[in-house]
């Protein structure tokens, strides 16, 4: 299903430099990158462009790249990026490892923004695959620590970085095609539509806790029980054939 929007065009800037890994100050340092750990110029996995980052860990240690953002406060971005893996013995992956920073630039503490930004969860796949997620930065926020970690007996091929705020203008058509997930606050149900392909949805409390999971067959609309939930804040992670969405929601029963 696509919504139409009418009067606004939406547009915005990627703030993450050298998104793409196009420029090398050495074949194992992307420029702009503030951390690039055991990172190498890759020519042959790529996604666009010309290179990717090929992270690589050790047999006993996580290996980050990371690049800090500049941010303003109480405003709405959206990460993604694209990553594929080679794990030799089933080991973990890679996985994001994000915060918010306030001006001195010290992490900020913030349970809910941390289900989203530092997963349990781990990516694994054996193809190109589109991490995405919506974040709202908190109001003492002046930075954004972009981080993705390798971990044990893990290659992964990192390309696409972007990290944007959504800013409406002008007053054109624009065909938006966005996940929908309501009601938000839910009482008994949650309804999942707008989407394709999906394979996998699993549900965490503010806690970090996995409390309901299940696979799927390329569905496009759901409809997940919620009422045994207890009353709080929950993570979903909406896994499709190319893509992991997370997003927040609220279940409460007034």
């Amino acid at each position: 299903m696509q919504l139409l929007a009418f009067g606004v065009i939406s547009f915005s800037q990627n703030l993450v430099v050298n998104p793409g890994f196009e420029i090398w100050g050495k074949v194992t340092k992307p420029t702009s990158w503030n951390s690039a750990i055991n990172c190498q110029k890759d020519s042959v996995e790529i996604r666009t462009g010309s290179y990717s980052c090929r992270h690589s860990s050790s047999l006993s240690e996580t290996k980050s790249l990371a690049q800090v953002i500049t941010v303003l406060p109480d405003k709405k971005y959206r990460l993604s990026f694209f990553y594929k893996t080679i794990i030799v013995n089933n080991e973990h992956g890679c996985r994001i490892w994000c915060d918010w920073k306030d001006a001195s630039g010290a992490p900020i503490s913030d349970a809910a923004a941390k289900l989203i930004l530092q997963p349990s969860a781990y990516m694994k796949s054996d193809i190109w695959q589109e991490f995405t997620t919506d974040i709202t930065s908190p109001t003492n926020a002046a930075f954004f620590n972009l981080e993705v970690r390798t971990y044990q007996n893990t290659i992964a091929y990192l390309d696409d970085f972007v990290f944007q705020e959504n800013v409406a203008t002008g007053n054109k058509e624009e065909k938006i095609s966005e996940i929908i997930i309501y009601p938000n606050p839910a009482q008994d149900f949650l309804h999942i539509s707008n989407i394709d392909e999906i394979k996998h949805i699993d549900i965490q409390n503010i806690a970090g806790i996995s409390i309901w999971s299940s696979k799927y067959s390329g569905e496009e609309s759901v409809i997940i029980p919620i009422s045994s939930f207890p009353d709080g804040i929950y993570i979903i992670g909406i896994h499709t054939s190319n893509k992991i969405i997370f997003r927040k929601f609220i279940k409460r029963i007034n």
